[in-house]
């Protein structure tokens, strides 16, 4: 097998606070998916501690570091996986629901992948609710309209300026992607922008403060997620920043993050050079694999320890003259 192509690559300061100043703290390669024989680098910005990704892939890059058997553009084949998934999502759509309120909701999922959220927002959230997705990848694009939903083939930073104008929507989700992109101030901007007065905006991702962060940092953790994760938040961070956008912090709670376990793990045997047969049994799709993971981090949840996994739910504050 020839090796790929070195990527295109962009130098860029810290997305919060512009400074051009960061020190290394991680590296490695595209551990998951192989895209890319480079290195990559996390650097820690001395002025306000966030770790972002420097240089990162160009935007141009985006159709070769998502390959199409990309995890969240594919269907979990694991029917045991499948259904415990399933039941799990549907819970934190019943979760949201406390926020997002009963009766007619427009709600956008950003990074909807093939539609997963969009029929669960569908089946176990209120029946008027109206789910509309937004994703990148043509093909899960395709997926999505084929189920009957609404969905658009771009990035949200490119989402059209009728939709801003009209402030569309009563919420707005975004499940394990603001960490893959490039300016997360600018996107607290552009769903301020998207979202109602009073309406709120769901984040999960990833935690620099669990304890599998710190048995793997500096290279093997999973959601370095190399070259994909561009920005990872500590709890604080994360809220700061949404907050000098003009968002009230409802809700900011640890979650569990089997797949930062497990591809940790993944990650450490194959850099390390052990045989494939092996590191390929750390799958996030091993059924034994999560419930070990889901137990470690329900009992680090219900000790009051943090996970590499977070929720935060913020409401839109109207901004005053």
């Amino acid at each position: 097998m020839n090796n790929p192509p070195p990527l295109l690559l962009e130098i860029t300061p810290c997305t919060l606070c512009g400074s051009d100043e960061g020190d290394p703290c991680a590296s490695g390669t595209d551990f998951e998916y192989d895209t890319t024989a480079d290195t990559f680098t996390f650097v820690r910005c001395r002025q306000c501690g966030h770790q972002y990704l420097n240089p990162r892939p160009a935007t141009s890059e985006l159709d070769r570091i998502y390959p199409d058997n990309y995890y969240s553009f594919t269907q979990t084949p694991h029917s045991l996986v499948a259904r415990f998934q399933r039941i799990w999502e549907s819970r934190k759509v019943g979760f949201y629901r406390k926020f997002i309120g009963e009766g007619e909701r427009q709600i956008l999922d950003v990074g909807c992948g093939n539609g997963r959220l969009l029929q669960l927002l569908q089946e176990a959230g209120h029946p008027e609710w109206n789910a509309v997705g937004l994703e990148f990848d043509e093909a899960a694009i395709q997926q999505c309209r084929e189920m009957g939903f609404e969905a658009h083939a771009e990035r949200i930073e490119d989402f059209s300026e009728k939709e801003i104008q009209k402030k569309r929507f009563d919420a707005v989700i975004m499940l394990q992607l603001i960490e893959h992109v490039d300016d997360p101030s600018l996107i607290c901007e552009r769903v301020y922008a998207l979202l109602k007065d009073e309406g709120v905006f769901i984040i999960e991702t990833p935690d620099l403060e669990g304890l599998d962060y710190r048995l793997f940092a500096g290279r093997w953790w999973g959601h370095y997620h190399f070259p994909r994760h561009w920005n990872l938040f500590s709890q604080e961070r994360l809220a700061h920043m949404l907050e000098i956008h003009g968002f009230e912090i409802l809700a900011h709670e640890s979650l569990i993050s089997t797949s930062a376990w497990i591809i940790s793990f993944h990650n450490f045997f194959k850099d390390r050079g052990w045989p494939a047969l092996f590191w390929r049994f750390f799958s996030y799709q091993n059924p034994l694999l999560l419930a070990l993971a889901i137990l470690v981090d329900t009992l680090r949840i219900q000790t009051g320890r943090k996970t590499s996994n977070q929720r935060i739910i913020a409401r839109k504050q109207s901004k005053t003259a």
